[in-house]
C-alpha cells in the first residue's frame, strides 16, 4: 500500500492538467514509474525496453510519455494472456498507478497516432490501435485478424449433404430411446451440413463419442475418388494420448462395418504443422498446407491465438475443421481466450435456414434465432455421462460454474463420497499434506515395474494453483521428495536423479518429440542406466537419455494449467492461504474436473469464494468480430 501511494504522489508531481484530459508531463518521469514497475515484478524488463525502443522512433525522436505508457501495457498484457490493451481500462492496471491519473482516452488516441509508431488496422507499424481503442502488438492484430476472417469464412460456408443417404446412417450411429432431443445426433448433423463445427461441453459429455461417430459418418458418405484423410491433434502430448485412448474406446462401440475406418493416431498441433527446431515458422502454412480433408482438434481451450492462426492458415481452404473443448475451462497459457471467443458469451441461436436443415437430417425441431455464422457452427452438450447423479465432483463442479456461492456451500456440505474437503492451516496444514503425500506416491515410488510406476502416476496427481509460496509447486515438491525419504521410499544419497521421480516437460524439444506439459518417469532400463520415459500416443512407453532432456522440474505436484488436458482417478487440489491473482473460477473447475473418481480439495473458505466469484477476463477482439460483425 505504501509503494502505490508512493507510485501516485510521484504521478502527479508529474502530470498537468489540459482542456483534453490528463496529458502525462514528460518521459523522465514515466521511465522512472517503469524501471520501479519492473523491480517490483509487476511488468518485464521486456516491456519497459520495447516502451523505451519505441519511443526512440518516433517522429522526430520527441519524447512521448503517453506512448511510452502505452507500449508497455501493450506488451504486458500480452504477456498476462491478453491479446489487446483497451485505452479504457482503468481497473486491472499491470502498473501500479492511480487510474484517475491515466491520459484521457481520446486525447491518448490522438497523441499515440501522431507518434508515427501507431498505426491503425491497415497500416503497416509495430502497434496497432483499432477504433474502439483497443491497442495491439502488431503481430497479436495480425494473428486476430486472420483467425476472425478464416473462422466467419467457413462458418458463413455450408456443404452439400445426401439426406436421404445420412438420414439412415444418424438413425444408425445414435439410437436415440426417448423423446428428448439427441444434441449429439444434432452435432453429428451440424457437422455434415458445415466446414466449421465448434462441440463444447464439461467432462463426460460425450464430445469424442460424438466425433469418432461424426468421422464414421463422413467416412460412410464419402464419394471421392480417394481415401477421406483424417488427422486427430490436441495441444499437448498428453491430450493427444488422451484423445487416442478415448477414439479407440469409441470406436468399439460403433455399429458394426463403421468402427474401422475411424483413425486412431492422434499427434500434438505442433507436430502436425511441422514445428522446426529454432524457427518460428511452422513446416506447414498457406503456400503448402496440411495434407487432411478432415481435422479434429481436441482440448481447444488450451490453443492460443498464434497457434490457431497458424493452424487455420495451413488447413486447406476446403477442409473440415472440428474443435472440442470446454469454454468453461482455463483459457491457453499463452495470449487469447479463443475457444471462449468462438463459443460466444451465451448459447449459440442457430438460424432458421440452419434448424431446417436439421430438422430434415434428424427429425428433431431445433427452436430459430438470430444467431449469426459463428452461432452456426456451435454446439454445447449439455449431458454429463462420467459423473452419477450424485457425484461430488460433477455437482461441486457445475456450482463452481454457476458462480453461486449457495450452491457451491450445499455441495460441500452434502458428504458426497467421493469428495473429500479440508480447510487445515498453517503447520496443522503440512502436517495433514505430509500423509495425503505419502499415500497418495508411495504407490509410484515403491513401483516394481516401469508400467506400474506410470500406472500410479497417472492414477494421483497433486495439484496446485501457484509455483511459487508454502503452497505452490516448487514447495510441494521438495515436501514430497522428503516425505518420500523419511519412508525409506527414496534414498537419503540420492540426488534428484533416481528412479520413480515424475517429471514435467517445459519447453518444446521437436527432435526429441517432447512438448510443454508432456510428464514422464525416471527408470532404469535392462542394463541398469537411468532414463527418462513417456507414454507416446500410440501407447508405448519411449526412454530419452537424461542428459538431452529439455527444461523440466519434478512433477509431484503440477499447476492446474500444467494438468489441462489430463484426467487422474484421483486429485488432490491443493489452494494457496494467502490470496493470488491466479485464482479464479475457471481454475477451480479446471483443477476440479481433473478428477475422475475422487477429488481432495485443501483450501479455507475464504479463498474458496474468493475464487468462485473471481471470473477470468481477457482483452481481445475476437468474440465482438465473431458474433458481433465487427471487422476492426
Amino acid at each position: 500500500m505504501i509503494e502505490k501511494i508512493a507510485v501516485g504522489q510521484h504521478w502527479r508531481q508529474c502530470e498537468q492538467q489540459t482542456t483534453g484530459g490528463h496529458i502525462l508531463k514528460n518521459s523522465l518521469s514515466i521511465r522512472s514509474l517503469l524501471e520501479q514497475a519492473c523491480e517490483q515484478g509487476q511488468i518485464r524488463r521486456l516491456d519497459a525496453h520495447l516502451a523505451f525502443f519505441l519511443e526512440r522512433q518516433t517522429q522526430g525522436h520527441r519524447q512521448n510519455p503517453e506512448l511510452l505508457l502505452a507500449a508497455a501495457l501493450a506488451s504486458a498484457a500480452a504477456s498476462g494472456g491478453h491479446v489487446c490493451w483497451p485505452l479504457t481500462e482503468r481497473i486491472a492496471l499491470p502498473v501500479s498507478l492511480p487510474p484517475e491519473l491515466l491520459p484521457e482516452p481520446t486525447a491518448w488516441r490522438r497523441s499515440l497516432l501522431r507518434s508515427g509508431v501507431v498505426g491503425q488496422p491497415g497500416d503497416i507499424a509495430p502497434l496497432i490501435l483499432d477504433q474502439r481503442n483497443r491497442l495491439y502488438l502488431r503481430r497479436l492484430h495480425a494473428c486476430e485478424e486472420l483467425a476472425a476472417r478464416e473462422l466467419l469464412r467457413r462458418a458463413g460456408q455450408s456443404s452439400p449433404v445426401d439426406a436421404q443417404a445420412a438420414r439412415p446412417l444418424l438413425k444408425r450411429l445414435f439410437p436415440n430411446t426417448n423423446d428428448a432431443p439427441d444434441r449429439q445426433q444434432t452435432a453429428a448433423a451440424m457437422a455434415l451440413l458445415k466446414p466449421l463445427l465448434v462441440i463444447s461441453g464439461g467432462p463426460g459429455t460425450g464430445k469424442t463419442y460424438t466425433v469418432a461417430r461424426i468421422l464414421a459418418l463422413l467416412h460412410a458418405l464419402h464419394t471421392g475418388p480417394k481415401p477421406l484423410r483424417i488427422g486427430l491433434a490436441a495441444p499437448t502430448g498428453k491430450a493427444a494420448a488422451r484423445l487416442d485412448e478415448s477414439i479407440r474406446a469409441a470406436r468399439h462401440d460403433l455399429p458394426d462395418g463403421l468402427g474401422r475406418t475411424v483413425p486412431e493416431q492422434a499427434q500434438t498441433l505442433h507436430r502436425l504443422l511441422g514445428a522446426r527446431p529454432n524457427k518460428e515458422n511452422f513446416l506447414y502454412d498457406r503456400d503448402n498446407p496440411l495434407h487432411v480433408d478432415v481435422l479434429v482438434v481436441d482440448e481447444a481451450s488450451m490453443i492460443d491465438l498464434a497457434l490457431m492462426a497458424a493452424l487455420l492458415e495451413a488447413l486447406p481452404p476446403q477442409a473440415r475443421l472440428i474443435l472440442l473443448g470446454d469454454r468453461s475451462q482455463l483459457a491457453s497459457v499463452e495470449a487469447g481466450s479463443l475457444f471462449a471467443d468462438l463459443c460466444g458469451s451465451s448459447e449459440a441461436a442457430w438460424s432458421p435456414q440452419l434448424c431446417a436443415a436439421l430438422s430434415q437430417l434428424t427429425g428433431q425441431t431445433a427452436s430459430a434465432g438470430q444467431g449469426g455464422p459463428m452461432a452456426d457452427s456451435c454446439i454445447l452438450l449439455r449431458t454429463g455421462h462420467r459423473f452419477r447423479s450424485d457425484s461430488g465432483i460433477g455437482s461441486l463442479a457445475a456450482a463452481v460454474n454457476s458462480g453461486v456461492q449457495e450452491q457451491v456451500d450445499n455441495v460441500l456440505k452434502a458428504g458426497c463420497a467421493d469428495l473429500d474437503i479440508t480447510h487445515c492451516t498453517g503447520r496443522e496444514r503440512e502436517a495433514w499434506l505430509r500423509k495425503q503425500l505419502l499415500r497418495g506416491f508411495e504407490g509410484m515410488a515403491g513401483a516394481r515395474t516401469l508400467e506400474e510406476g506410470f500406472a500410479a502416476m497417472e492414477c494421483f496427481r497433486l495439484l496446485c494453483a501457484v509455483h511459487k509460496g508454502a503452497n505452490g509447486t516448487e514447495a510441494v515438491n521438495r515436501l514430497a521428495a522428503d516425505v518420500l525419504r523419511q519412508a525409506g521410499l527414496i534414498s537419503s544419497r540420492d540426488t534428484d536423479w533416481h528412479q520413480g521421480r515424475p517429471i514435467i516437460i517445459l519447453r518444446n524439444h521437436y527432435d526429441l518429440q517432447l512438448f510443454n506439459g508432456d510428464t514422464g518417469l525416471l527408470w532404469r532400463d535392462r542394463s541398469g542406466q537411468l532414463k527418462a520415459w513417456f507414454r507416446r500416443p500410440d501407447g508405448t512407453l519411449h526412454p530419452v537419455t537424461p542428459s538431452l532432456l529439455p527444461e523440466h522440474e519434478t512433477a509431484y505436484a503440477v499447476t492446474v494449467h500444467k494438468a489441462q488436458g489430463s484426467e487422474f482417478d484421483h486429485v488432490l487440489l491443493l489452494l494457496p492461504e494467502e490470496e493470488s491473482r491466479v485464482l479464479s473460477r475457471e481454475l477451480l473447475y479446471t483443477g476440479i474436473t481433473r478428477a475422475k473418481s475422487r477429488l481432495i480439495l485443501c483450501a479455507d473458505q475464504e479463498t474458496l469464494a474468493a475464487a468462485v466469484r473471481m471470473r477470468t477476463q481477457r482483452h481481445s477482439g475476437l468474440g465482438e468480430k465473431l458474433h458481433g460483425g465487427a471487422v476492426n
